[in-house]
């Protein structure tokens, strides 16, 4: 097995195989562009079916708030519309990118395990969209992908709730595919078992599949980057920053 570490991931090849793993100083994983830059690059450059992982202690808690409290309007925009861009070229990988979730997948976090193909989860394992709670919303794609997998109904209430829910919840609606304790090697498993499938026909099968609502992920980027203006981010921000319940005015 090769090992090739770069700035903020670490990659393993195993034969026909690449696991990816997001490995940060802060063990939260949190976001960033350049992460998840490398993290493209290191899935479309590998021509190999790919196991995304994050640290032993989440795979990714989300974006850093702290980029959020300096950010405008039109700062927001590119932030989404760079960031949906990542998520929307590993949606389209010609191979099967999968999942394996532990710890905590929220904000980011979970639109990155979103985009991938399949989710295989831990055991006590969290999920969901705070950015409701911020005063701002999910901005690379999640308000489009929670829809394909959970139906519009329970998909707007995870978003517009903030409600975190754990694996068994997420299992329940399709959000994760399996939940094991070994959930890392039944992830390498079902790469393993995908890699050995017919290349053509595996590429047919999600360029046919993975379907995109252009109008909707647009109006996200666009709507995402309007409650940067409002007093209410403001309020939610800073609040997350100094640890205390924001008081929304609704402006």
């Amino acid at each position: 097995m090769s090992d090739e570490v770069y700035r903020e991931i670490k990659i393993q090849d195993d034969g026909n195989v690449r696991i990816v793993q997001i490995k940060r100083e802060n063990p939260l994983n949190p976001l960033t562009i350049d992460v998840l830059h490398e993290v493209e690059q290191a899935i479309r450059e590998s021509g190999k079916v790919v196991v995304l992982r994050g640290s032993d202690r989440a795979f990714s808690a989300g974006a850093d708030i702290n980029n959020f409290l300096t950010m405008d309007d039109r700062a927001a925009y590119h932030f989404s519309d760079l960031g949906q861009n990542v998520m929307n070229s590993i949606a389209t990988y010609e191979k099967p990118v999968i999942a394996a979730v532990h710890g905590y997948a929220l904000g980011g976090g979970f639109e990155l395990a979103l985009a991938c193909d399949f989710r295989i989860s831990d055991v006590n394992t969290k999920y969901g969209f705070p950015e409701v709670g911020l005063g701002i919303m999910p901005g690379f794609g999640g308000t489009q992908r929670i829809i394909d997998l959970a139906g519009p109904s329970y998909g707007k209430y995870l978003a517009l709730t903030g409600r975190v829910i754990d694996e068994k919840e997420a299992l329940s609606h399709g959000i994760v595919n399996m939940v094991s304790e070994n959930y890392l090697e039944e992830a390498i498993k079902l790469a393993r078992d995908l890699a050995e499938k017919p290349a053509v026909s595996v590429r047919y099968i999600k360029e046919v599949m993975t379907y995109t609502r252009r109008e909707g992920y647009e109006m996200e980027k666009e709507k995402f980057a309007l409650t940067f203006r409002t007093k209410d981010a403001k309020e939610g921000l800073t609040a997350f920053k100094e640890k205390r319940k924001p008081v929304f005015k609704g402006e």
